[in-house]
């Protein structure tokens, strides 16, 4: 019982919970986000406006490359982690050229961990710049469709929602009503689009902090790592010492 629980206390538990919240957040993001981008790309661009821009299509492929690459890092830094703690360090860099490869190992890793938090960070801003621009969608559906819908009841419906107001041309030379939406029916389409990928947009948001926060905890781990093996270099020079002390006296 003793055993078990001197294990359980030399586990990198820091590696282990930043694994854990950066596989979670990963899962979240790609899952979510993939929905929703494929609802507006798919179900607002392509469907209603008949917008077609295809390296908007990439970002869908995007999604399985991050899980892919995120999760085979974690299993990776997982890996150094357990490497790098307690007995199974001092077994492993405990000769003059492992603690160098380890210490510069912990170092890459530290920098490497360091940019793509930084990348993440950026993709969670964007993350809530959709969540600022599901909130002003979902205001203008409710204010000026289903508002307008009492307006125009007894009356032919006379509303345009055009993607203009907010920058966005199809093509300025076929006239600014290639971009407006008139159809009482596809306005419908686009607060349910909007209802649907709103939320899915705040799960991807919830999922990419998530990641921050495994980032953040490897990032500390690591920097822990390289001292820790910075002090199994010092250990390893002290026994040195006291063996060739042992051998002069002998």
């Amino acid at each position: 019982m003793g055993r078990r629980v001197e294990c359980c206390f030399w586990a990198p538990w820091g590696s282990i919970i930043a694994t854990v919240a950066l596989c979670v957040g990963v899962g979240m993001f790609c899952g979510a986000g993939y929905q929703a981008v494929q609802i507006v790309i798919q179900g607002i661009f392509v469907g209603l406006f008949h917008f077609y821009v295809p390296w908007l299509e990439s970002i869908e492929i995007g999604f399985f490359v991050f899980a892919i690459i995120m999760g085979l890092f974690a299993i990776l830094l997982l890996t150094f982690g357990f490497l790098a703690t307690s007995s199974t360090r001092q077994n492993i860099y405990s000769g003059v050229k492992c603690i160098m490869g380890g210490r510069i190992a912990a170092f890459f890793f530290l920098v490497l961990t360091y940019v793509l938090n930084c990348a993440w960070i950026g993709v969670t801003s964007f993350c809530g710049l959709s969540i600022i621009i599901y909130i002003m969608l979902t205001s203008v559906c409710i204010v000026e469709v289903q508002h307008q819908r009492y307006q125009y009841i007894d009356t032919e419906w006379g509303y345009c929602l055009n993607l203009s107001r907010f920058g966005i041309y199809r093509n300025y030379t076929e006239g600014l009503d290639m971009n407006a939406l008139c159809d009482e029916q596809d306005l419908d389409d686009f607060c349910t689009y909007i209802e649907k990928a709103g939320p899915l947009f705040c799960v991807a948001f919830s999922g990419s902090f998530l990641i921050v926060l495994g980032l953040v905890a490897y990032t500390m781990t690591l920097g822990s790592n390289y001292s820790r093996i910075q002090t199994s270099k010092e250990l390893t020079n002290y026994r040195k010492t006291i063996a060739l002390d042992d051998t002069s006296r002998m």
